[in-house]
């Protein structure tokens, strides 16, 4: 029965989304061997190698003329410049998942993002329009209100459209004015 079942499951969620799935599963393991042999050791290679790039400077600063330690500089530069960049990248994965991992639960961290959050956001005071400094909530919320309606909600008289100017410039000729103003079928979509 046990078979018969899995057989069934294999025919019907046999599709290219469960072998993509499948196939990543397979791979998960190969990368992680690759992880471990090239970023295992990644913060002794990087301090490692900033003490060889300051004891190589030291060196270059006695010897400025030599071209192949001018030629060492740049190429331990570049690589410790890789090596700081793959670091980097794993501390931000790093931070990433613990932030993913905690930031849904109900735990301490998630209450404290929350509260940071909130405090980030918070306007305690704001100066007025006229010059005092409103620092209740509903100065600060009532003084958003006004400056918004007034940069938005006032009416300006414009002036009336000059035929004369709009004839001067480039025209469509009637039958691209009647197209554009159509109605849009179904069939344009």
């Amino acid at each position: 029965m046990e078979i018969v079942s899995r057989n069934w499951y294999i025919s019907v969620y046999g599709t290219p989304m469960c072998t993509l799935c499948r196939k990543l599963k397979s791979l998960k393991g190969p990368l992680k061997e690759l992880n471990k042999l090239h970023f295992n050791y990644i913060f002794e290679c990087v301090s490692r190698l900033d003490t060889e790039l300051d004891l190589h400077q030291i060196a270059l600063h006695h010897d400025r003329d030599n071209s192949l330690l001018l030629k060492q500089d740049r190429l331990l530069r570049l690589k410790l410049l890789r090596l700081k960049s793959a670091e980097n990248m794993f501390f931000n994965q790093k931070v990433k998942r613990n932030f993913l991992k905690e930031s849904d639960k109900g735990s301490r961290f998630f209450h404290a993002l929350t509260s940071q959050n909130h405090r980030r956001n918070f306007i305690p005071a704001i100066q007025c329009s006229h010059g005092n400094l409103s620092t209740s909530l509903e100065e600060v919320g009532a003084e958003f209100v006004q400056y918004y309606q007034c940069l938005l909600g006032t009416s300006k008289a414009t002036i009336p459209l000059d035929s004369v100017v709009i004839q001067y410039g480039p025209c469509i000729d009637s039958s691209s004015h009647d197209f554009l103003l159509s109605p849009v079928s179904n069939k344009d979509i």
